[in-house]
């Protein structure tokens, strides 16, 4: 979450302190982020807005059906002009669970839809073989006409890895690996494989897709080093707000930049594009209140995931959350108001609006509105239609 807050021990026992000190006062609701520095290729779009997509995430929160929502919305993004539906891998969690192949999902969307690209976000590598990836994508591309991009990510939840537990402790590397096979198997290029006889064989996957290259996004967060490798790589960048807030992301953001045009390639050209909790209402404050009991589950709930996500960083800050005790409600409530204050699409068309403008000047190129987490489908659709008067129309 925002300026690390919600994950970073240090500043959860300081935290802790200040509850036990008396009640924090509250960040202002649905206000848009501090106005940054100009960033350094805020020219390279003419648009002072970023496109607009939806991600889901969340799935089988709110007892409702995750597809039926994932169709409806699907439809109407469709119809409004927005980029991108973006659909997840995750495996054995309830928070989630409506996501484990986002081929699957992707296949259903390419009949249901004629111009918003179909993105994963993401696939994990490291959990596949790479030969079914090309085939799956493939068939996604032709069904849709071509378009399809995929998110890439090595994984993180080691109890995912029992798919594949000996790629777990390699698995970026195996990503980088896996990545540029994926690569040269879109572009046709045989891939030598052994079959059971020992018998080497070169494998060219099918069917053939519509992209002869295909667009593809690395997975990134906090990690400076990832951002840098996807500038180097010539990779676009899917993120998230986790860990660090809308200073450091521009930091890392001109990393990006750096890095590709050290190598030369257009600076300008790399796509980075931010995911976002997104609720548009009539105005800020309902808006706020709206999605409080939603959020505020979402965010218990992550804590859980990290508790059980395998990596000791993420065990101790999750202890560091348990911990709290009594204080854990008055905590959730102030992380929550911290997120939406500087790192969400929640409040007005006004609040949205410049929040947008901001995040575009920190060098943002698209938006993500992450929009399944516990909301009913009327709901979320009548927050689209408001969001829609922002989505940027093809000259």
């Amino acid at each position: 979450m925002s300026d690390g807050t919600f994950l970073d021990a240090d500043r959860l026992a300081g935290l802790k302190a200040r509850l036990k000190s008396g009640p924090a006062a509250p960040a202002p609701t649905a206000a848009p982020v501090d106005a940054p520095a100009a960033a350094p290729h805020e020219a390279r779009r003419s648009s002072d807005l970023p496109d607009l997509g939806v991600i889901f995430f969340s799935g089988l929160t709110g007892g409702s059906d995750p597809y039926d929502l994932l169709l409806d919305v699907s439809r109407y993004v469709d119809r409004a002009g927005f980029t991108a539906i973006w659909t997840p891998e995750r495996h054995f969690t309830e928070v989630g669970g409506a996501y484990p192949n986002p081929a699957v999902l992707g296949a259903a969307l390419a009949m249901i839809t004629e111009k918003v690209r179909i993105r994963a976000g993401s696939v994990n590598l490291p959990l596949h073989d790479v030969l079914r990836a090309a085939e799956e994508w493939a068939l996604v591309d032709n069904l849709s006409g071509g378009r399809v991009d995929l998110a890439l990510a090595p994984g993180w939840h080691a109890r995912d890895f029992v798919l594949n537990p000996q790629g777990y402790e390699n698995r970026s590397r195996l990503l980088n690996q896996a990545r540029e096979q994926l690569q040269d198997l879109w572009r046709g290029t045989a891939v030598q494989r052994k079959d059971p006889l020992g018998d080497t064989h070169e494998i060219v996957t099918f069917p053939r897709p519509v992209q002869p290259e295909l667009p593809v996004w690395l997975t990134s967060s906090k990690s400076e080093d990832a951002w840098r490798f996807a500038g180097e790589n010539g990779l676009n960048v899917l993120s998230a707000l986790i860990n660090f807030g809308p200073p450091e992301l521009e930091k890392r953001i001109a990393i990006y930049r750096e890095a590709r045009q050290r190598v030369g390639l257009d600076p300008a050209r790399g796509v980075v594009s931010l995911m976002l909790h997104t609720y548009v209402g009539a105005d800020a404050a309902s808006a706020v209140d709206r999605v409080r009991p939603a959020m505020t589950e979402y965010l218990s709930s992550f804590v859980t995931q990290h508790a059980t996500a395998g990596q000791a960083e993420s065990k101790d800050k999750a202890d560091t959350l348990h911990n709290l005790g009594d204080d854990r409600d008055a905590f959730v409530e102030m992380v929550f108001q911290r997120y939406v204050s500087s790192s969400s699409l929640i409040g007005d068309v006004a609040g949205a609006r410049a929040t947008l403008e901001d995040f575009r000047a920190l060098g943002v190129d698209e938006i993500a509105c992450l929009v399944d987490f516990g909301l009913p489908k009327d709901e979320v659709l009548q927050s689209l239609a408001r969001l829609a008067t922002l989505v940027r129309q093809e000259i």
